[in-house]
């Protein structure tokens, strides 16, 4: 029975590579900040799922598998498990393009490095070897704390992106999205004050069924359609970028002309060679574009010129 887990988390973890290769594939061609984030925190996703699966496989059937070896792998395993969180607030405070995103996402990243140093800390664990048990300190009661007021802000988060993305063809992909995480957040909240209760943690062997596998299967599998069928907006005639559109977001002359190049689907490096400037001045321009638009990326610029037509 345990082979059998081990085959089928073996082809979990191929339905995500697959996952993130086609995503991949899309955040590349289209440059989209929102798609490269997300291929980002699918990645972790992934990672936390692979980390799991090799401390079962290790428990089952490595001989020589010591309190040290669990002692480290679950350091590693909670810390991308944070880091899964912090990645998952970046994502929706861009998606719902937060004002201070950047400001909020980098107190959460130095947060989790305050806690990735307190878990490996006397602070948060002790390890005893001769008895073979990890002892679990305040610092552990204050990771859950944490853990849990994050993931339940990125949930708040995810609701709110979601209600952006309803009239949007991005509307299943985040729903997909939003579903996959409410799974594991219930599984946090089941949990939630038996890991407070916690002290101790026993090496002992692995042999209970990851059930977050099958959320994370089933949105792999969605992805994978979604992306096999994804139509990013093309480029759109130059004459769709009305004096109006160039009024309500105050673009000048010269990022009327930065925009019309990207519309007919010109790179940077050509985009400065037709406009005889520099590749950092046509990046410039390009940052003062998207704040003034309120996108951040090329696809979401076409979106919205074409929105406005």
């Amino acid at each position: 029975m345990e082979d059998l887990q081990i085959a089928y988390y073996f082809g979990v973890i191929l339905i995500g590579f697959a996952a993130l290769a086609v995503a991949g594939v899309w955040a590349v061609k289209t440059q989209d900040a929102s798609l490269r984030n997300f291929c980002i925190l699918y990645t972790a996703f992934t990672f936390v799922l692979i980390l799991s699966v090799l401390m079962k496989y290790l428990s089952l059937n490595v001989e020589g598998y010591s309190v040290r070896s669990l002692y480290l792998f679950s350091g590693v395993y909670q810390t991308v498990n944070y880091g899964v969180i912090v990645g998952s607030i970046h994502y929706f405070l861009g998606f719902n393009q937060t004002p201070s995103r950047k400001r909020i996402a980098a107190i959460f990243g130095f947060t989790i490095l305050i806690f990735i140093a307190l878990i490996f800390s006397p602070l948060s664990t002790r390890l005893d070897e001769a008895q073979n048990i990890i002892h679990l300190g305040t610092g552990f009661q204050a990771l859950t704390i944490w853990y849990q007021l994050s993931f339940t802000y990125a949930i708040v988060l995810g609701f709110s992106a979601l209600r952006q993305a309803w009239n949007t063809d991005k509307r299943n992909f985040m729903l997909g999205l939003l579903i996959f995480a409410l799974f594991g957040y219930i599984e946090t909240l089941l949990t939630f004050s038996q890991n407070l209760r916690t002290f101790n943690i026993s090496l002992t062997v692995e042999n209970g069924f990851l059930f977050s596998s099958i959320p994370y299967t089933l949105y792999g599998i969605f992805v994978i359609y979604y992306f096999l069928n994804f139509s990013p907006p093309t480029p759109v005639e130059a004459d769709v970028l009305s004096e109006s559109f160039l009024s309500a977001y105050g673009i000048t002359d010269r990022e009327r002309e930065i925009i019309e190049k990207v519309i007919e689907g010109k790179s940077n490096a050509t985009i400065a060679n037709e406009l005889f400037i520099s590749l950092a001045t046509v990046k410039t321009h390009l940052h003062n574009i998207y704040k003034k638009i309120g996108v951040e990326s090329r696809f979401d610029l076409l979106a919205k010129v074409r929105s406005r037509k």
